[in-house]
């Protein structure tokens, strides 16, 4: 019977697949989910994870950033190459509307089944359930005043949405098969 160590792969799946999506690392996200796995985010997307990568890179790049979170992981393991999860995610997507700046903050979770295949866990389907969302108004968007007021100028390192961003330098193969 799977142990913690499936749990902990199924898990760091999980972190994987939020890592790709705010790096907008595609061959990172569709190595989190086997090929024939169908997806299913409400009305927005239905079908498969190669599908699903081809519909959201052009919508995340058009927004100025994006963050995802998982937390709350529960893993039942239904049999020895298969198990089913819930997670709660949470989404922040910056973007403009027209002239302003919004974050829209979602909060959701993954119904995820998963299949062990060749030794890896993978995710073989998914269904996304929206629990909530909240447009907020960015009121500033140079916060290096407040977070270093005695250092005029400073600003924090910036991330960037790419394989370039300073995390593949010190994690070069993390989530690689």
């Amino acid at each position: 019977m799977p142990g913690v160590e499936d749990k902990l792969e199924i898990h760091e799946t999980l972190y994987r697949y939020c890592r790709s999506m705010d790096r907008m690392d595609a061959p990172l996200a569709l190595d989190c989910f086997w090929p024939d796995a169908n997806l299913e985010y409400s009305s927005l997307y239905n079908g498969s994870p190669a599908g699903f990568v081809e519909w959201l890179w052009p919508v995340h790049a058009a927004m100025i950033c994006h963050t995802h979170r998982v937390c709350n992981m529960l893993v039942d393991f239904t049999a020895d190459d298969q198990a089913v999860s819930e997670s709660m995610v949470q989404v922040t997507l910056r973007m403009k509307n027209g002239e302003e700046v919004i974050d829209l903050l979602g909060h959701g979770r993954y119904l995820d089944r998963w299949r062990k295949r060749d030794g890896r866990w993978r995710i073989a389907g998914r269904v996304y359930v929206s629990d909530m969302g909240t447009v907020v108004p960015v009121r500033a968007r140079d916060v290096g005043h407040i977070l270093y007021p005695g250092t005029p100028g400073q600003k924090p390192l910036p991330g960037t949405r790419d394989t370039t961003d300073l995390s593949y330098e010190l994690l070069p193969n993390l989530g690689r098969a």
